[in-house]
């Protein structure tokens, strides 16, 4: 009886080691180590009047302290890998990135036949912000973007069209509320005008 008695002693013993190095890894140790120093000082010492069910009870309530302990871990991990990664930036729309790219060239120098940033004519503008915005190829003249696109009434324009005036002499970029971007002539600055000052005859759908 006495030696089947030790021998459950043994094992309950065995068992907390076992599952005190288990979990050693990913929880605290002052979870496991106060327990286990008691269940070996108790054995060890041989004190009498053992309690097999205290020492059940023991094991059992420190393997639910360090499953407790490991799944705050494994949160806390979660949460810090989580927040180490940087949101997707927002997918910016077709409109969105002509609006951005034309209104970063505002003060931007008219300049006659000019294509770069170092000075715009109208259509050098409108075909250079198409180009660095979606890629897209519009055609240098006013003449050839008149021929790209698809022509609609300024009042079905949409955000990004391009506005044609003066039967073809003058092209901007609609921004929507009734204002447009352009490069409007020499002496001028790349700047956004009101269409209640210069009147479109349609726009393009490109």
């Amino acid at each position: 009886m006495l030696k089947k008695r030790n021998n459950k002693i043994k094992f309950i013993v065995a068992t907390f080691i076992l599952i005190s190095t288990g979990f050693s890894v990913s929880t605290k140790a002052e979870e496991i180590t106060k327990p286990h120093l008691k269940i070996q000082d108790e054995v060890i010492n041989h004190r009498t009047g053992l309690n097999l069910d205290y020492f059940t009870g023991l094991v059992r309530d420190t393997v639910k302290s360090v499953e407790q302990e490991q799944a705050t871990v494994q949160k806390q991990v979660h949460e810090t890998e989580k927040a180490a990664v940087p949101p997707s930036p927002p997918v910016k729309t077709r409109e969105e990135k002509l609006i951005e790219t034309a209104n970063r060239y505002q003060g931007v120098p008219y300049v006659y036949g000019g294509t770069t940033p170092d000075g715009f004519d109208c259509s050098g503008f409108t075909s250079y912000v198409y180009r660095e915005a979606l890629g897209q190829e519009i055609g240098r003249t006013t003449w050839a973007q008149m021929s790209a696109g698809q022509q609609v009434s300024v009042e079905e324009a949409k955000v990004g069209d391009v506005l044609v005036f003066f039967g073809g002499n003058h092209v901007g970029i609609y921004l929507g509320n009734g204002q447009f971007i352009h490069a409007p002539q020499p002496g001028d600055v790349v700047s956004v005008s009101p269409l209640s000052t210069m009147p479109a005859d349609f726009a393009l759908h490109l």
